[in-house]
């Protein structure tokens, strides 16, 4: 059976868009994979800023490192309240999601979009494709790359500190503009990737995928129910506040139930639509640098 036509609503769209699919002309891309024959997604989104932070904005940009191949650009139909410090952030009120796709099916659209392709976010703790593999019967299993991990090493940084998006954009020089937009914000991450590639290239001698994934390991954060709690209940005073570890990922659920993609604390302090934000105008889903 043929599946039914995706629209998307690109923010800004009075209209919405018809998802036409990009063909991806790549292989599968893995630990060998050179670097500069890989396809990158570089994924933001925007969020209810409220547990279990459903997801109400899709921005991606696919490139390579000599450049931009296509963006993705969709508002999702959620129907959860909007945490008002989340709205200030990202700009994103409930008018503006009539007519949008509901998650399964922005979803469903990105994950064609983002097929053969090493996956880049701007997030210290993979919260941004936890986000989009939630509910799905098994895990994401595109390469992940975290740029606030990349940035820590390639930029010798103190242990620990998480860098901000604007501030890797100031510090490298990236022609962009600091936004708190799905879409702008994938496009500056995608540059500063780019940016922190070409100096390990150059500095650690990179040449594949395998190079980037085996020196920056993801985190294992535990996002089951009630986690934070058994942690600090568990390791006593002098660890408050400190994350789970876990085994590795299992597949995930919808927010209601326990399964995710990847795991971590489901009490997530201050966490609004998200933090860090820089970028330029975009484009509608599917359409061409």
């Amino acid at each position: 059976m043929k599946s039914k036509r995706v629209y998307l609503k690109p923010r800004g769209s009075s209209e919405l868009v018809p998802w036409e699919e990009i063909a991806v002309d790549a292989p599968e891309v893995g630990r060998k994979t050179p670097l500069v024959d890989a396809q990158f997604v570089a994924l933001d989104v925007e969020t209810t800023g409220n547990a279990p932070f459903l997801v109400l904005e899709i921005g991606a940009e696919r490139f390579r490192l000599d450049g931009t191949l296509s963006f993705f650009d969709t508002l999702v139909d959620c129907r959860a309240p909007i945490n008002p410090y989340a709205r200030k952030r990202h700009h994103i009120d409930r008018s503006m999601l009539i007519g949008a796709p509901e998650f399964k099916d922005a979803r469903r659209a990105f994950l064609r979009f983002a097929q053969a392709a090493v996956l880049v976010e701007h997030s210290h703790d993979a919260f941004d494709t936890w986000l989009v593999g939630r509910g799905l019967e098994s895990p994401l299993e595109h390469p992940i790359v975290d740029t606030t991990a990349l940035a820590r090493l390639v930029l010798d940084l103190p242990k620990g500190q998480t860098p901000g998006l604007a501030h890797l954009v100031e510090v490298l020089g990236v022609d962009v503009t600091p936004a708190h937009a799905a879409l702008d914000d994938a496009r500056a991450t995608a540059k500063v990737f780019r940016a922190l590639i070409a100096r390990a290239r150059s500095a650690l001698g990179w040449e594949t995928v395998g190079d980037v994934i085996e020196a920056l390991p993801r985190p294992v954060i535990d996002r089951t129910p009630g986690a934070s709690r058994r942690v600090r209940a568990a390791a006593g005073p002098q660890s408050q506040g400190a994350r789970a570890r876990t085994a590795p990922p299992r597949s995930g659920a919808q927010a209601a139930t326990p399964r995710a993609t990847s795991q971590g604390p489901s009490g997530r302090r201050g966490r609004s639509s998200r933090r860090r934000r820089s970028g330029s105008s975009g484009s509608p889903g599917g359409s061409r640098a």
